[in-house]
């Protein structure tokens, strides 16, 4: 998916800007099974990604969490931008999109980015073959919990 930005909001190639901007990359997450290095990989393919993208392609409710990990632990620059979204139950929503610059993916890539990105995909794929097994045992953890009596379950559909 391609950014989604109005011509006056699109990067520009203003020489200054440019000069300001930092290309250095950041370091790999060494553990390639996780959330983050799934959105580090996505960001690296070019992707942009929103908290929305997060839970359907990554199972994860924290996108912002993991950009601030991937930026403040392991040193990559992420850009972002907030944007309104109309929603289904009538509102505006301020959300964010998070995407790299080309320059810094082009710089990844020269690191063995393409290489990091296809071990991380093999990765997930192993992992989400566990999924089913997982969602049992966290089905039995939870109904070993005490809940209070006047709390309905969460996941249970009433109609």
């Amino acid at each position: 998916m391609a950014p989604d930005f109005s011509p006056q909001d699109k990067p520009s190639a203003d020489k200054s800007a440019l000069s300001k901007a930092d290309f250095t990359i950041g370091t790999f997450p060494e553990r390639i099974d996780t959330v983050r290095a799934a959105v580090l990989a996505a960001l690296l393919e070019s992707r942009v990604l929103t908290g929305l993208d997060a839970v359907v392609k990554e199972s994860t409710t924290r996108l912002s969490a993991v950009i601030f990990a991937l930026e403040k632990e392991y040193g990559w620059h992420i850009e972002r931008k907030e944007i309104a979204a109309g929603t289904r139950d009538g509102r505006v929503a301020e959300i964010a999109k998070y995407w790299m610059l080309q320059s810094s993916i082009a710089a990844a890539f020269d690191a063995g980015g393409r290489d990091w990105i296809n071990r991380v995909k093999e990765a997930r794929v192993a992992r989400r073959k566990d999924a089913d097994k997982c969602k049992m045992q966290a089905a039995r953890m939870n109904a070993k919990r005490n809940k209070d009596p006047r709390q309905g379950d969460l996941l249970e559909v009433t109609a």
